[in-house]
């Protein structure tokens, strides 16, 4: 095994530097290993804070990329350090002050204020703030650098496990896992909040839909799952497209479903709900069942009473009602739970469509 410390140099850079590089596009950010920008202006102000008061921060790890032969500009990318590097640039660019409730110290010269109005010598502290970089040499392979990756942050609790799975799978799955997210439905309902789109929880329960979609509902939810299939659709995805058409189409039958009903509405922001009402969406989709006013109708009323009486604590006149309640707090995970609460909403949905007499 290669000694990969042989191929690191340790240097320091002054902020002007490295904010230089990143205006110049010779730093770039590399989205394949930290694709959101997870910190929130607390976590940005507290940062300047260290800065300004001359305290170290944890160093960050560049690496080489490829030297312009005319200009000899050497470009890098971000392995380790984006959100630090990130928020010192905005600072600068006066985005945004230190308010008082990001501080350790309340009432500091640096309170409240943006870049522009520090004095003049505060200003050059922060210029000539030296951070520790590790400079990754060209020669180190993408493999080696998404294992330092993982080693940095797995033992940290500044990536969470998709997090840290979309730096190790950079492939066709994420890819469309990603491409859905960006679809006007989750804003619409407010699935998600601020939170889970920092913490890509978006792309984790999105990923949990398209493993039904590709493995069904017995197909097991939990991150090694997880792993394995964005493993198994890193390289090639060939029902990529398909899986997308079908994805929108199912999300259009609950937009369909919800727009008659304030309750269903309220349901879908919990995931559990949402993810038992794609399977039936999916069921809807495959028998090409007609979605008329009296589907929409009887799941709003059945989504109603279990809200209204989840609410009064008086479900014991619905056995169903009560049942699915149950499984409902065993969330998504619970194979057995899935496919029972599946089988609930298909039954209300084959009672109305069963023709009488």
């Amino acid at each position: 095994m290669n000694n990969l410390t042989e191929s690191i140099d340790v240097e320091t850079r002054a902020v002007k530097v490295l904010t230089d590089m990143l205006r110049d596009s010779t730093l770039i950010i590399d989205n394949s290993f930290q694709r959101r920008y997870v910190w929130v202006t607390k976590d940005k102000i507290s940062l300047i804070e260290t800065i300004l008061i001359g305290y170290p921060i944890p160093e960050i790890y560049l690496w080489q990329k490829e030297t312009d032969p005319e200009s000899g500009e050497t470009t890098y990318s971000i392995v380790d350090g984006q959100q630090r590097l990130g928020a010192v640039q905005s600072f600068i660019n006066n985005e945004f002050r230190l308010n008082q409730s990001g501080l350790e110290f309340k009432d500091a010269y640096y309170a409240k204020k943006f870049f522009k109005q520090l004095a003049l010598n505060q200003k050059s502290s922060l210029w000539n703030y030296k951070f520790s970089v590790r400079f990754l040499k060209e020669e180190v392979s993408r493999e080696e650098i998404v294992k330092t990756f993982l080693r940095l942050n797995s033992t940290s609790t500044s990536l969470n496990p998709q997090e840290l799975r979309n730096a190790e799978f950079n492939g066709e799955f994420v890819k469309l896992a990603e491409k859905i997210a960006e679809l006007d439905f989750w804003e619409d309902y407010k699935i998600f909040n601020l939170g889970d789109l920092r913490r890509m929880a978006d792309i984790r329960f999105i990923s949990t839909l398209l493993i039904f979609l590709r493995m069904g509902i017995e197909e097991e939810t939990t991150q090694l799952s997880i792993n394995n299939i964005y493993d198994l659709y890193n390289e090639e995805y060939e029902e990529a497209d398909e899986d997308y058409d079908i994805f929108v189409k199912i999300v259009d039958i609950i937009d369909n479903i919800a727009q008659n009903s304030d309750y269903v509405k309220k349901v879908i922001k919990k995931k559990t709900h949402l993810y038992t009402l794609f399977v039936l969406g999916y069921y809807l989709l495959e028998t090409d069942a007609e979605i008329g006013e009296d589907v929409k109708t009887s799941l709003g009323e059945w989504f109603e009473n279990y809200l209204n009486e989840s609410r009064f604590g008086d479900d014991k006149k619905d056995p169903l009602l009560r049942e699915y309640r149950s499984l409902s707090l065993e969330g998504v995970q619970e194979k057995a739970s899935r496919q029972r609460r599946f089988d609930i909403l298909k039954e209300i949905v084959v009672m109305v469509s069963r023709p009488s007499g």
